[in-house]
């Protein structure tokens, strides 16, 4: 008798794709590893293609063929969820969506984003995915998350992004500096100081690009990548910095102060974007997600 399509196989076949192997898949879908990937050849046999290749350092990355038959599968299975569904549960918006953000704004955005989703969407589920900008870029390409809020920096071939916010650079200085008696302070100020440079690919080049612009190099000392290290550093008076990212409150984690000050003479803007596949429609749970994140931004 031959094999048909079922449930099993659609939620093989996600996955492995968001896990990037049959063991990570298993272990979401708390099943043997032996039967995510006879799930995954079955399925593979049905279809009469290859879904996956198997790319060093990277586990299973689907093949063209494997990221439309995703897409297909990710919109079968909502709709399955949304049938499945009871009006308590949000109606057509259920199921599952895999959500990647960058490391510095998630801390600022993705905990009120998921409160909103449970809130407004009870029937959807959310995964949550940290990486940088060309991390992020990579994730939605494979297909292991379908949408990321980012940077408008370098989107990759392939994917399309919307502007949900856009922020201003600002100085962050040691309380009591003496760049803190200035209403704002320009590049050539920030020259003459060690610098803590943000020291994640594509954030460095843009955090850098202003001083560049003026034919200057900032002096640096220390080099972060996150958040709150770039904070402390310079709470304790051992380097200023410039960013993008906002954060609450003027402590670090041992209570020391900073300031922040706006970056003078500046016309630099950051947008702040969701990115997604180009040629794919959203599934109801991203769109759900979208609209959280859309109207946590705007808030914001």
């Amino acid at each position: 008798m031959a094999i048909s399509t079922s449930v099993r196989h659609l939620r093989a076949l996600i996955a492995v794709a968001e896990a990037g192997s049959t063991a990570g898949a298993a272990r979401a879908l708390n099943l043997s590893q032996p039967s995510v990937s006879v799930a995954l050849r079955e399925l593979e046999a049905i279809l009469g293609r290859d879904l996956f290749q198997r790319l060093p350092a990277r586990g299973l990355v689907p093949t063209e063929f494997g990221l439309r038959k995703l897409a297909e599968a990710r919109r079968l299975a909502a709709l399955l969820a949304g049938f499945e569904a009871t009006a308590d549960d949000g109606g057509e918006a259920a199921g599952h969506v895999a959500f990647g953000y960058f490391s510095t704004l998630g801390p600022q955005y993705v905990p009120a984003i998921l409160r909103r989703v449970a809130a407004h969407y009870p029937g959807v589920s959310v995964s949550i995915h940290e990486g940088d900008l060309d991390g992020l870029n990579r994730l939605v390409a494979a297909g292991r998350i379908e949408l990321a809020l980012t940077y408008d920096v370098e989107i990759g071939p392939g994917l399309e992004a919307e502007v949900v916010g856009e922020l201003r650079p600002y100085v962050l200085l040691p309380a009591g500096h003496r760049l803190a008696v200035r209403q704002a302070v320009t590049v050539e100020d920030l020259a003459a100081e060690p610098f803590v440079l943000v020291d994640l690919p594509l954030s460095r080049e843009f955090l850098l690009s202003p001083f560049r612009a003026a034919g200057i190099e900032p002096r640096i000392a220390h080099r972060a990548t996150s958040l709150e290290m770039v904070f402390g550093l310079v709470a304790n008076g051992l380097g200023v910095s410039l960013l993008i990212t906002r954060r609450e409150g003027a402590r670090a984690y041992d209570g020391k102060r900073v300031v922040r000050r706006p970056l003078a003479g500046s016309a630099m803007r950051q947008g702040v974007v969701i990115i997604g596949p180009a040629d794919q429609p959203r599934t109801a749970p991203a769109r759900a997600l979208a609209a959280c994140i859309r109207a946590e931004l705007a808030g914001a």
